[in-house]
């Protein structure tokens, strides 16, 4: 009956709230049977998610999570100039002082634009939680390309690549990464536990760019 009950809370749930889960959806999670402490254990993920608002607006992100390869998709407008948005970007050393999921990142080596930098953190989806360390190669295009990729750490791949454009008064942040996970993420670990991590994290550092916009002048061209 949990189960039942579980399919019938889940399904009456706003659209952006929470997965729709059919009954037999919940079924193929186990075989034959969804098990109690299944649903339990789902039902944790769901309430321990962080809740979506505005930032769904602001912040449009759409994530693809198969064969154990994850690709993420990030958009949003800051109402900065690029080069304002790029001090906040390209600012490793202090990255961890805004993004409460990096606990340590520090910049290793610098030859002009190519940088090498140490990272370590957490990415939670819902109450899972996995730790990250690495070392990545950074090129810089000032100011308006960062591509990265990871040549040491816990994951098997990872590249990223970040670009900004000028809109008017604003400037656009679009972000790409593809992933390979150094460890199982659990199927049921979908597109919405991983664009609600994504969205969090692209959260803080557009607020972020967004304080530090109101103290730093604009560029004259």
């Amino acid at each position: 009956m949990l189960e039942m009950r579980l399919a019938s809370l889940l399904s009456r749930q706003p659209h952006g709230s929470f997965i729709y889960l059919s009954v037999n959806e919940m079924n193929r999670v186990s075989t034959g049977k969804f098990h109690a402490a299944s649903a339990a254990f789902l039902l944790g993920m769901l309430l321990n998610a962080p809740a979506s608002g505005n930032d769904n607006k602001e912040i449009e992100v759409s994530a693809q999570h198969d064969s154990g390869r994850i690709i993420i998709y990030v958009t949003f407008l800051v109402p900065v100039m690029p080069r304002q948005a790029w001090a906040v970007l390209t600012d490793f050393d202090n990255i961890a002082s805004f993004v409460s999921g990096v606990q340590f990142s520090k910049v290793i080596s610098r030859t002009g634009n190519n940088l090498h930098i140490s990272q370590k953190g957490v990415t939670k989806y819902g109450f899972l939680s996995y730790t990250f360390d690495s070392v990545g190669e950074v090129n810089l295009s000032p100011f308006s390309k960062i591509q990265e990729r990871m040549i040491r750490g816990s994951m098997r791949e990872m590249e990223e690549t970040t670009i900004l454009l000028q809109a008017g008064d604003q400037t656009r942040v679009s972000y790409r990464a593809d992933i390979v996970p150094g460890h199982w993420i659990p199927g049921f670990v979908g597109k919405f536990f991983i664009e609600d991590d994504a969205r969090e994290r692209f959260r803080q550092m557009r607020n972020e760019i967004i304080r530090r916009g109101r103290y730093m002048p604009a560029p004259l061209n």
